[in-house]
């Protein structure tokens, strides 16, 4: 992907200028700005290509409120498949459209990771805006790698 506007990208110089987006580009800068002012969208997403299991999924975490918080095992429960917890994490690692569809909501049983990538910085960025107290997430671990991303 190069760096001139096109199908593939979104010119982020034009965000101000409404007359030179394109329709998709529009409806994806506004339902970005919706997501972030109330945690939802209104764009319908398209998950034929997926599994119907991922599907299930998607669909079960898409309708977790902000402000919510599910885990992986919970998921599966709701899903009548009470094993299948790590299942639905790797489904959730296939989520193609990001915040659009919350799997930021959605955490492993014992709390999320101490140390994390940029995603995971994301995740959190999310969370404390909807309300979050990342310690209690975190289930009041503490780090003890040598080269801990937190001890920077």
């Amino acid at each position: 992907m190069g760096n001139e506007p096109g199908l593939d990208c979104i010119n982020l110089k034009l965000i101000d200028d409404i007359e030179k987006q394109s329709h998709q580009t529009k409806l994806v800068i506004e339902e970005t700005m919706n997501f972030i002012d109330t945690g939802k969208h209104n764009m319908p997403l398209d998950f034929t290509d997926f599994t119907e299991f991922q599907q299930n999924v998607f669909k079960v975490v898409g309708g977790i409120e902000p402000g919510k918080i599910a885990t992986y095992k919970d998921i599966a429960v709701i899903l009548y498949n009470t094993g299948a917890a790590q299942a639905v994490g790797n489904a959730l690692g296939r989520n193609p459209v990001s915040y659009f569809l919350p799997t930021h909501r959605v955490l492993p049983q014992k709390g999320f990771g101490l140390c994390r990538s940029g995603a995971g910085h994301l995740r959190e960025k999310l969370l404390i805006h909807e309300g979050h107290d990342l310690i209690k997430l975190t289930g009041n671990r503490v780090c003890t790698r040598k080269n801990c991303c937190k001890s920077k």
